[in-house]
């Protein structure tokens, strides 16, 4: 067991759920980025929710965490915080969560009360030519992250909108409905660092040598690049690169949103 993978995870989930970093829009629709994404440039999110717009012009932002690193690393308070973050999405008014992250998209549908949407075959048909940067490359590997196995609407947009980005797509052994885990699932990395290396070094022997890698999970990202290799969320390769990744995004995205919310 990796103990200060668990204390970091640990000031991590505590950090999350304190009440500066909860920002929750009081609307009935809500674009729900992540913790991973949030690190990402805060105007690539800003541009993901416009496009949103254009499906319901009234949908806000969350900067909440789902809280699946709390379930798996301290169960003893997870109960706590899904009755606090059930409670925010009511005082909030939110009804519908449009999802950027598979695993938050599975946390939602487990805490109920909200209708969880995948974001990515609504930004595949939402988009124009016009909305999109250049793509930062030109040929990738797509990586399908463990919880989209069954979600095939998932994976059909994802590639369809590397297509109208102009990528080259190659694809590894086992995709799709065979996809193999990055080694982060149910935050193994932390309970398990030799088991999830494995799995990593098991997925990325897959990968053709000099190709980025691309997925709409910047969880599995994260794991891939701790082994050197170059990556990029779908949402780069659509509205550009993000400068940098890193807390001081996700405050800045936070502080941006906190502006918006009814007191």
């Amino acid at each position: 067991m990796d103990k200060a993978g668990r204390l970091g995870m640990a000031v991590h989930q505590a950090a999350s759920f304190s009440p500066p970093l909860m920002g929750l829009t009081a609307s009935r629709a809500v674009f729900w980025p992540g913790c991973a994404l949030m690190s990402l440039d805060p105007a690539i999110l800003e541009r993901t929710l416009a496009v949103l717009r254009r499906e319901e012009k009234d949908m806000g932002l969350s900067a909440c965490c789902c809280g699946q690193p709390t379930r798996y690393l301290e169960p003893e308070r997870y109960e706590k915080r899904r009755k606090k973050l059930r409670r925010l999405l009511e005082r909030r008014g939110v009804e519908r969560v449009y999802t950027a992250c598979p695993n938050c998209g599975v946390q939602l549908r487990e805490l109920g009360g909200v209708q969880v949407i995948s974001l990515w075959p609504v930004l595949e048909q939402r988009l124009r030519p016009e909305d999109l940067a250049p793509a930062p490359a030109r040929s990738c590997v797509v990586h399908d992250p463990c919880p989209t196995r069954r979600e095939k609407a998932d994976q059909e947009a994802v590639r369809a909108l590397l297509a109208l980005a102009g990528a080259v797509v190659a694809e590894p052994a086992h995709c799709r409905e065979r996809t193999i885990c990055c080694g982060n699932y149910h935050m193994a990395h932390t309970l398990d660092p030799e088991k999830s290396a494995a799995m990593r070094r098991q997925r990325t022997a897959e990968f053709p040598a000099g190709l980025p890698v691309v997925s709409c999970c910047e969880g599995c990202l994260g794991a891939f690049r701790g082994e050197g290799l170059p990556t990029f969320h779908l949402l780069e390769m659509l509205f550009g690169p993000s400068g940098h990744r890193g807390w001081g995004n996700r405050l800045a995205f936070t502080r941006n949103l906190r502006k918006a919310v009814s007191p």
